[in-house]
């Protein structure tokens, strides 16, 4: 990235507040359905001027690159983990099924479909670069949830949030592919309950003297939250995908 382009993104960021708003967002918006639709490699900046009704030099000279274009869509995007943070009811299975309900829900809307796109492109270093801050920022808000939960004493200490929830959305993401209604629902709480389970049982702490040491007692599959839950809203990996 070049210094202007540096120099560009840094401007673009708080560019909603300036006089533009309205062809800013209108930008922004045929950008994010634009990823949704080619993905980043395939993504056509004539196709994003075209759905917002802007002429192309007008999106060039404000984003004069596509990867500081998709930075600031991505950016517009992460709003909604900004406005509402994950679950924190003070019980990590009712967490984990309140995350795991809204993922699946982002999942539908065109934000949701434009973060798919990106991540199964995340190998690409020029798409990992654009997308590593939202990346993980977001995977950090899910792994603070199984480390609250060995705080609290639910999980063994030692027990690994990224194997945890990876393995967990590995099983929610092959059910709900081929599933649908209430059976989604029952299949995803069977899963939080069966995963939550054996980490209780240590297994998902890598040294196994730890989990000869340290143990956590059993809850319930349901149990009612200790604290009122907090307001709530997730996009590669499961924990990635999240809202």
């Amino acid at each position: 990235m070049t210094s202007s382009e540096r120099t560009e993104t840094r401007r673009t960021r708080g560019v909603l507040g300036g006089r533009s708003q309205r062809v800013v967002q209108q930008v922004l918006v045929a950008a994010v359905a634009e990823l949704a639709e080619s993905g980043y490699r395939a993504f056509r900046m004539d196709a994003v001027s075209t759905a917002a009704g802007v002429n192309k030099t007008t999106i060039y000279r404000r984003w004069p690159a596509k990867s500081l274009l998709v930075g600031a869509a991505i950016e517009w995007m992460r709003r909604f983990v900004h406005d509402v943070p994950l679950p924190d009811t003070g019980s990590l299975e009712q967490d984990l099924l309140e995350a795991f309900r809204r993922r699946l829900s982002f999942e539908q809307q065109v934000e949701g479909q434009a973060w798919a796109r990106l991540l199964a492109e995340k190998h690409d270093p020029e798409v990992g670069f654009v997308i590593g801050a939202a990346v993980e920022e977001r995977s950090g808000a899910w792994y603070a949830m199984v480390t609250r939960a060995v705080a609290r004493g639910e999980l063994p200490t030692g027990t690994e949030p990224r194997l945890m929830l990876g393995m967990l959305g590995a099983v929610v993401d092959a059910w709900n592919a081929s599933s649908s209604g209430r059976l989604k629902a029952e299949l995803l709480e069977a899963a939080v309950r069966t995963v939550v389970a054996g980490a209780r049982s240590g297994s998902l702490v890598p040294s196994s003297e730890s989990r000869k040491s340290v143990s956590a007692p059993p809850r319930t599959a349901l149990q009612a939250p200790a604290t009122s839950p907090r307001r709530s809203s997730k996009r590669g990996s499961s924990v990635e995908k999240g809202k």
